[in-house]
């Protein structure tokens, strides 16, 4: 077993004890179990599968960071919420938005931040069916 806290800049913090977690990475899924080596890794948009012996959460994460080191793991993100917070309506119109924004003629900067904004109401999305 090892303890996970998820921190967001606001303070939204969230700790369990776990047997395995899966990360989003820009090289894949990372799956950590308990007595793994040390690591820091960037995580992406996604969702990400806490265990605890046989039951599993899936939670919806923003980019940020994953540090593991002597059976404390650390996720900084800039948010988190569980598949079972989702409000899919609420995650509807955002993929909505996005979608409309991504119509338009963009900034680079603007484009950047609608595929962002689409890529999280799709994984929110995924993640309450």
């Amino acid at each position: 077993m090892f303890t996970l806290t998820m921190i967001t800049p606001e303070g939204k913090k969230h700790v369990s004890e776990n047997t395995r977690i899966s990360l989003p990475t820009e090289d894949g899924l990372r799956t950590i179990l308990a007595n793994h080596m040390d690591v820091v890794v960037p995580v992406e948009i996604g969702k990400v599968k806490v265990i605890k012996d046989n039951q599993s959460d899936t939670v919806v994460i923003s980019e940020g960071i994953f540090y593991f080191k002597d059976n404390i793991a650390q996720l900084f993100v800039r948010t988190f919420e569980f598949s079972e917070e989702i409000d899919r309506i609420r995650a509807e119109r955002a993929k909505e938005r996005a979608e409309e924004m991504l119509k338009r003629k963009l900034e680079a900067r603007e484009m950047q931040e609608a595929e962002l904004a689409l890529k999280r109401a799709l994984t929110r999305l995924s993640a309450t069916r």
